[in-house]
């Protein structure tokens, strides 16, 4: 019906799009979010284009059409006229650029379009498209033909020239013994200029034009955000580097190049070359160095002209000068501007909050500025304890050298240590700049989320008066990051004794306890967390029991179940490799219990630490090798080693795939506990466990990888840690497939004799 989209099925598509006339496919899936917001739009453009067919194709349920035609984003759109598929574009499109879109439609040449995909079968078999001259060559990384004049070393002189794969004209410029030197031009594929400026010596420089063209093309222009309106954009280069970009519409208005709407007009006070920063509304000058980094002075105006800040750079940092309006942002109302310095980015030295008449209301000294370098080597990071006078001594060598960030964060740690934040509380009163609670907030929030993996400028924007507690809860959870648990923990207590009713803290320390190893105190974090949110304590508590589990026989505690066919009747393995890797598993097993245990107190009780397997191992731990062999014309390589320096998170979780495995290894033979199996007696299940280690895996790789859209529902799957694989944190499912690709791994290798150990290369990843 004209006007309405035809909803497609395989049957009907062919049909539909090689009919006469003009036709557009909207493929879309189900659950994609931009297709059903595309949809009306497309609805709506079929009733004005009444002379167009509007087809639509459930990509997804119709994978025989969709697949073939190489569809694989969705919305993707994709025009025929006369039964020839002439363009595609994969993106939900404004009405306005949908229209567009279809004008062009209107204005393609059957014919012309057939020459052109003639030429590009021409190209692709390694012969010259009608025309392009004789003795053209084709360049792959380029993707372009190209001919011209060469000098007597046989470098490219003069005018060259290039075409697409289709043999329409690309390019033109001037070739200066190899270099780019003198005017160019780019074409559309219809002959229409698409760009012109001029190389001097391999460099762009002057004025470098875009064309827009109302037909198909491939050149560039309307990318990064650019409004299909913009018809022309001209870009002022200064021997290869850009110094201003004016877009423009059809009419040579020059306009804002987002939405296409006419440029503001510039207040008079304000110097020619500042240009409106339309992501901030606000109209700046900025100069750049050879670099295009900012360099010298900066300045930021409102709208209306009004001054908003400005700072001296060097080489892409502030460093120098600094003033900004600051109304609303101090805790004294009085304050209507701040201006200090800045070395490297960071603000140091005398800084002073004005008033509206510029008179000093106050004046702080922000020390000396400490870089990222200098400040992630201080001691006030160390993981190593000390008591609460010990980091009080290290604020005061901190303060009297004028390193207040350091003396501040070393006064956390104490206060950590003491339990008492007074002293905190009074050198952030005494050293930072005192904002508004809000102010404050945001702040730190915009700190964190930008730079929350760096030491300096956290620290940075605690001297400028951020919120503390939210640092130094950032600090945590990078020292966390770092393997430095302890030193988190010291900043993380500093936080919540700065701000105790932030609940939602409870979380960070039993992550944090986790990594110590203290799983009673995480359970009873997660009950603090439970009234507050309830989800993340359910994950908190969940995470626990993965980590610190009960290490005992696991196999066989339930009967295996699996729906596969074909399944194993017994292990194919000699007995003597079977104990052999046996031992293999308790020299891993043993290694990381004594990495664990090498990370607490001698004498520390332990309760979750796995048991010792010393037992299984006879005259000691045996050679574990890394080697490369050849099965079957194939490369393998074996890794049966270890590096047990990392995170005890990490150290714990390769544990538990191992002592799974281990497990199973032994229920294979007929085991219900830890020792050298002395006979092969598998389990009349063993087949179903089998196959339960490589369902399980594919279930948990279904559900980490297509989230909502697995085919394990919410309170469904097997249980993992007493959790329904459909309810677990897309984290947790990552533990679970990485515990069952280690048991599938080593079924692998006990179901094949052909194997020679379960840490083959091409048994991990299937």
């Amino acid at each position: 019906m004209a006007g309405v989209p035809v909803e497609l099925t395989p049957e009907e598509y062919e049909a539909v799009t090689q009919r006469p006339g003009m036709c557009i496919v909207d493929f879309w899936a189900p659950w994609c979010e931009p297709c059903h917001a595309f949809a009306p739009v497309f609805t709506e453009a079929a009733a004005r284009f009444s002379d167009i067919t509007f087809a639509r194709l459930d990509a997804e349920a119709h994978e025989a059409v969709s697949e073939p035609l190489g569809i694989d984003s969705y919305p993707t759109l994709v025009a025929f006229k006369d039964g020839l598929e002439v363009h595609r574009v994969s993106e939900a499109l404004s009405a306005e650029a949908l229209d567009r879109l279809l004008g062009a439609l209107r204005a393609v040449d059957v014919a012309e379009e057939k020459r052109r995909h003639a030429n590009r079968e021409r190209t692709e078999a390694g012969q010259r498209p009608s025309g392009v001259p004789e003795g053209a060559t084709w360049d792959d990384g380029d993707k372009e033909w190209s001919f011209g004049p060469k000098d007597v070393t046989g470098r490219p002189h003069g005018t060259w020239r290039y075409w697409r794969a289709d043999g329409t004209l690309c390019n033109e410029c001037i070739m200066k013994q190899g270099t780019p030197h003198g005017p160019f031009k780019r074409f559309h594929e219809d002959g229409a200029v698409s760009q012109e400026g001029a190389f001097e010596k391999g460099q762009l420089h002057g004025p470098r034009t875009w064309l827009a063209s109302e037909h198909f093309t491939t050149e560039r222009m309307h990318e990064g955000g650019v409004s299909e309106r913009v018809r022309k954009t001209v870009m002022h280069y200064e021997h290869g580097t850009v110094r201003q970009v004016l877009h423009f519409n059809g009419k040579g208005q020059r306009v804002v190049p987002s939405t296409g709407e006419p440029y503001p007009t510039r207040p008079a006070h304000l110097p020619e070359d500042a240009e409106l920063r339309e992501d901030l509304n606000q109209w700046a000058r900025v100069t750049l160095n050879a670099d295009a980094e900012r360099h010298g002075l900066t300045r930021f105006w409102d709208l209306q002209g009004q001054l908003l800040w400005e700072a001296e750079f060097a080489n892409g940092l502030r460093h120098g000068r600094y003033w900004s309006r600051a109304e609303n942002v101090y805790a004294d109302f009085r304050v209507h501007f701040e201006e200090g310095r800045a070395e490297g980015n960071l603000a140091c030295g005398e800084w002073s909050l004005l008033d509206a008449q510029r008179a000093v209301v106050l004046t702080r000294d922000l020390g000396r500025a400490m870089d990222e370098r200098t400040l992630a080597r201080s001691p006030v990071f160390s993981n190593l304890a000390r008591g609460a006078e010990g980091w009080r001594e290290l604020a005061r060598e901190a303060r009297a050298d004028r390193r207040y960030r350091e003396a501040l964060l070393a006064t956390a740690r104490a206060c950590a240590t003491s339990l008492d934040v007074q002293p905190l509380k009074a050198g952030l009163e005494e050293l930072t700049l005192p904002r508004k609670k809000d102010s404050a907030s945001e702040l730190a929030d915009d700190v964190v989320e930008e730079a929350g993996q760096e030491w300096a400028p956290m620290a940075d924007a605690l001297m400028r008066g951020a919120d503390a507690a939210t640092l130094l809860r950032a600090y945590a959870v990078l020292l966390d990051q770092t393997d430095r648990p302890r030193a988190a923990l010291d900043f993380l207590h500093a936080a919540m004794l700065l701000a105790p009713e932030r609940k939602e803290y409870l979380f960070t320390r039993g992550l944090i306890l986790l990594n110590l190893g203290v799983a009673d105190q995480v359970r009873k974090d997660a009950q603090g967390l439970a009234a507050a949110e309830p989800d993340t304590a359910a994950f908190l508590d969940t995470y626990a029991r993965v980590l610190f589990p009960r290490f005992d026989f696991w196999a066989g505690q339930e009967p295996p179940r699996c729906t596969y066919d074909g399944l194993p009747e017994k292990p194919e393995q000699t007995l003597e490799a079977i104990q052999q890797l046996v031992r293999k598993y308790a020299t891993r097993l043993q290694a990381m219990r004594g990495a664990l245990l090498q990370r607490f107190k001698p004498g520390a009780a332990v309760s979750w630490l796995p048991p010792d397997l010393s037992s299984l191992l006879g005259k000691g731990p045996v050679e574990l090798k890394q080697y490369e062999l050849e099965l079957e014309d194939e490369q393998v390589e074996v890794d049966e080693t270890l590096d047990v320096e990392m995170g005890l998170a990490d150290l714990t979780l390769m544990l538990r795939g191992d002592w799974s495995a281990l497990s199973w290894l032994l229920w294979s033979c007929g085991e219900t506990a830890f020792r050298m199996p002395t006979r092969i007696a598998p389990p009349a299940d063993y087949g179903q466990a089998a196959g339960q280690a490589s369902q399980r895996l594919w279930q948990s790789r279904d559900r980490k990888f297509r989230g909502d859209a697995s085919t394990t529902k919410p309170g469904q799957g097997f249980l993992f840690e007493g959790v329904a694989l459909g309810d677990l944190h897309p984290n947790l499912v990552s533990i679970a497939e990485r515990q069952y690709a280690e048991t599938q791994a080593m079924f692998y290798w006990l179901n094949d004799p052909d194997h020679v150990s379960p840490w083959q290369s091409n048994l991990r990843g299937s």
